[in-house]
């Protein structure tokens, strides 16, 4: 036999291996569709033999030469079922070798274009594809992509996607993790909380309640892809108010008792002097047992109250900052986050959802519209939604802020897809939403 190499599609040449045939016959007889097409060893080695005779007389021969010879080969032997599977399984491969020089292009456009000529680096409103490290995450974002079309996808689902009947999102991240997640910072906060690279121990103040609810975010966003989202915010910061009060009520009976030179006749009852909106009579009823005067009681408590106002309304502030300016998934994206609430009735809850409300009403730095976190507030009859509910002012705060900044968006609990699944006095039972 005179053939001693074959020149591949790249131009390099390799020494002939007549294996190589004999097993891209048998792949094409695998895919035969019914038993009585599928050839015997022996039907095999006939066709491998008439294709080396057919090539013999080549001192080298292309790779696409081989593949045509085969193929005529399979039909001149009335083997057509075979032949049919080895034009698909050629065909296939053409496709992934066109796939592989589109992912190349692409590189070379994510490598040197500029975001404003090519839609492909603005595909994403949050990633900066201009910096360093937003081109590293769109560069194996658009191979991963490659490789679950050509590699994992059946064939129609991969061409219904191309073709835009179908559309898989995140699919760059289908393989490796889930997709979006609701986050319930009452349990993860409890007992505090590890972000894999080190452990935070349960927060004790408003503002931290409000900086941990950040790192949570941000946090969970490089273990889990797409959209972060807390259900139940209001109740969750509830807890840093309740606990940022204790904290300052004591601090405040301190300061009066040592400028009034008064020694404490009484301990303070935390149980009874909790925060409050209104006139909270058990509580100056206790203080006044403490300090031994209701007048100064009253200031006490009544400074108590504008102080943990103050802090609250600094806390929701800093969270509306954090979250416009974290960085996650290689720092080059602005995580996307989505905050629920509206239904805790006490008081610390109100006062966290009238101060978030006030922080996305007041805007960034220079007034900019805060787009993160998407804000979504729920109504629910009896609660929110008529002018003799608890939150009512608060909802018609919350409409107030979204006809100036368009968020927060809004959730009717009481649409008959969510009333079923509503229990009262279970947040968890809510439903809410990532994003708006």
């Amino acid at each position: 036999m005179k053939l001693k190499t074959v020149t591949k599609r790249s131009g390099s040449t390799v020494v002939y291996d007549r294996g190589k045939i004999f097993s891209a016959i048998l792949g094409a007889n695998r895919d035969a569709t019914k038993p009585e097409y599928k050839l015997s060893p022996q039907a095999v080695e006939l066709v491998t033999n008439s294709v080396e005779i057919a090539i013999a007389d080549h001192d080298s021969i292309g790779v696409e030469e081989i593949q045509d010879q085969v193929e005529k080969s399979l039909m001149e032997n009335n083997f057509f079922d075979v032949a049919k599977q080895y034009i698909v399984y050629r065909e296939k491969h053409a496709q992934r070798r066109r796939a592989q020089k589109k992912l190349m292009d692409t590189y070379r456009d994510i490598f040197f274009a500029d975001s404003s000529e090519v839609d492909l680096k603005r595909d994403n409103a949050n990633i900066n594809t201009d910096a360093s490290m937003g081109i590293m995450l769109k560069l194996g974002a658009e191979g991963a992509k490659h490789f679950v079309d050509n590699y994992v996808l059946p064939e129609e689902f991969a061409m219904a996607d191309k073709e835009n009947f179908i559309h898989i999102h995140d699919k760059d991240f289908s393989l490796i993790t889930l997709n979006c997640c609701q986050i319930d910072l009452l349990k993860l906060f409890h007992g505090g909380f590890s972000t894999g690279h080190g452990f935070l121990r349960e927060p004790n103040s408003i503002r931290s309640y409000a900086s941990l609810a950040c790192i949570a975010i941000q946090s969970n966003q490089n273990d889990m892809f797409g959209g972060q989202s807390i259900n139940a915010f209001d109740y969750a910061m509830a807890e840093g108010v309740r606990k940022s009060f204790k904290k300052i009520l004591r601090t405040e009976v301190e300061r009066a008792c040592e400028f009034c030179d008064v020694t404490p006749a009484a301990e303070i009852d935390l149980n009874i002097c909790t925060y409050s909106d209104k006139e909270n009579l058990a509580a100056i009823e206790n203080l006044t047992a403490v300090v031994g005067s209701k007048k100064l009681a009253e200031k006490i408590y009544k400074q108590a109250c504008r102080d943990v106002e103050e802090e609250t309304h600094q806390a929701m502030e800093a969270l509306i900052h954090n979250f416009n300016t974290l960085h996650s998934r290689a720092g080059a994206q602005v995580p996307f986050s989505s905050i629920n609430f509206g239904m805790d009735t006490s008081p610390e809850g109100r006062l966290a959802t009238r101060e978030v409300l006030n922080a996305i009403d007041a805007g960034l730095g220079n007034g900019e519209t805060p787009i993160f976190p998407i804000s979504i507030f729920l109504l629910k009859s009896g609660i929110s939604y008529n002018p003799c509910d608890k939150n009512y002012d608060l909802f018609q705060k919350a409409c107030k802020v979204s006809a100036k900044r368009l968020f927060p968006n809004f959730i009717n609990l009481d649409a008959s897809f969510n009333l079923p699944y509503y229990q009262e006095g279970n947040y968890n039972s809510h439903v809410v939403a990532m994003g708006g």
